[in-house]
């Protein structure tokens, strides 16, 4: 007992997300379908062997049990980590349909029996609770549902791809249920291998759903159940119809939400642009503009979500989008967290094409820049004096010295830059010694490179 107590405390609880669980999830899928498609197809067939196949799907349904009371469980907004209210509520939930569906019954039956199903037995006695037992290796289906769910819970998935996984995933296993009932009714040719029958009736139950119906295989007219299940599958079909024709379009264009927008968003551009009769080079300025939002991004929203995010949250969010700016700036790289943490709320990003002027020398500085991609010019007097990468401040001096801009800074490529405005400038100068004497000394070394080359 204490050997089995120390095993199990060796043993970890599972984390309940993660990329780990959502493969898992994906394979446990995947079995409860192969599960349903082979054993109805074998019940279909009467084909009842205890084969490796057989075993196989027994060995994984079996391993779920022990793996699911070592699985962390969420309910709710609360993760059930610890064992006991992991077993908790796995006895209270899906429990019984894996046990149902993992227990061999029908090799047990046939070993009590002393009953021989290594191969197809249609003469045997007990035939209808083999059948019986077949069936309820069918049960993990049920719990199909609650595994994509998790799935979606694990992984940031798109949801709309996730719908249309799991309604493909439904769409097959109905699709092969509906063609074992056709065989299972006679309205099969009975005459062809087991395999052929199968396939007939599956073309059968696809023309059918599809509202093509060929006619090369329809009910037989005498008979009533055949008649009667032929309506059935085409008032399902009519359903299934409608319900891709209205909703598997959606889910398409929803896969890449995104990008819609971003479409959507040309067009109201390109139209703008033409009502408004904007000069050709200017148009393709602006669609570049937002071609490089896109490309960089993959949005050209200008609302922030972090706005609507709690302060924390918001904080968390806005620290992992500028930790590259926050890596590449001297000023930023030996500041404190508190430092950190109030310039990040502070920056504005913003983006310039090439060849535009970032500052024009003489105007009134109301800001300074950081650099977090491309690389700019600094123009005095029209003449370029020096050239900044990414990771460079600039546009600080006029804000210390309370002057007009003594430099240009032009883009030479795209150049996405973060301003900070003169007030909050002003600010952490006087809250962060640190940070001022350091502002000071890069604008007397910037001074320095500028007098020096302007004598050369």
């Amino acid at each position: 007992m204490f050997g089995a107590t120390k095993l199990l405390r060796a043993i970890p609880v599972f984390r309940y997300d993660g990329t780990a669980k959502a493969v898992y999830n994906a394979f446990l899928i995947f079995a409860a379908l192969a599960g349903t498609i082979i054993t109805s197809y074998r019940l279909t067939f009467r084909h009842l062997q205890l084969d490796a196949l057989y075993w196989l799907i027994t060995a994984v349904y079996l391993l779920d049990i022990p793996y699911t009371f070592n699985q962390a469980v969420k309910k709710g907004l609360v993760v059930h980590a610890d064992r006991r209210s992991i077993a908790r509520e796995y006895l209270r939930g899906w429990f019984a349909v894996d046990v149902i569906a993992a227990i061999p019954f029908t090799a047990l039956f046939a070993l009590f029996s002393g009953a021989v199903t290594t191969a197809a037995a249609p003469g045997f006695v007990l035939l209808d609770v083999i059948v019986f037992t077949k069936v309820l290796k069918m049960a993990k289906i049920s719990k199909v549902s609650a595994i994509f769910r998790d799935i979606r819970e694990s992984l940031s998935v798109n949801p709309a791809l996730m719908r249309l996984v799991t309604f493909a995933f439904w769409f097959v296993t109905v699709i092969h249920l509906m063609a074992c009932g056709w065989v299972l009714i006679g309205a099969s040719e009975k005459a062809r291998p087991a395999f052929d029958q199968y396939l007939r009736s599956l073309y059968w139950c696809v023309t059918t759903i599809a509202t093509i119906g060929y006619g090369d295989y329809t009910p037989s007219h005498d008979s009533n159940p055949q008649i009667i299940y032929t309506i059935v599958v085409m008032i399902f079909g009519v359903g299934m119809y409608g319900y891709i024709i209205g909703n598997v379009a959606t889910l398409i264009a929803n896969l890449d939400v995104a990008r819609a927008n971003y479409q959507e968003k040309m067009e109201e551009i390109n139209d703008f642009l033409r009502t408004k009769r904007v000069p050709g080079p200017l148009q393709k300025r602006v669609r570049d503009y937002y071609a490089y939002l896109w490309e960089t991004r993959k949005s050209i929203s200008s609302v922030s979500i972090t706005e609507e995010l709690p302060h924390t949250l918001s904080m968390e969010i806005l620290l992992f989008m500028n930790q590259k700016i926050l890596q590449k700036v001297s000023l930023f790289k030996s500041a404190n967290e508190i430092f950190i943490r109030e310039i990040v709320q502070l920056l504005q990003p913003m983006v310039f094409l090439p060849d535009d002027y970032i500052i024009r020398q003489g105007e009134l500085g109301d800001c300074m820049y950081f650099l977090s991609e491309g690389d700019v010019e600094v123009l005095v007097g029209g003449a370029k004096v020096a050239q900044l990468g990414a990771g460079s401040p600039f546009g600080e001096t006029a804000l210390i010295k309370e002057e007009n801009r003594n430099a240009s800074i032009r883009a030479l490529t795209y150049c996405d830059v973060y301003k900070l405005s003169k007030a909050d400038f002003d600010a952490l100068r006087v809250r962060h010694a640190d940070f001022n004497a350091q502002v000071k000394k890069v604008v007397e070394e910037r001074l320095k490179d500028t007098e020096e080359k302007a004598h050369r």
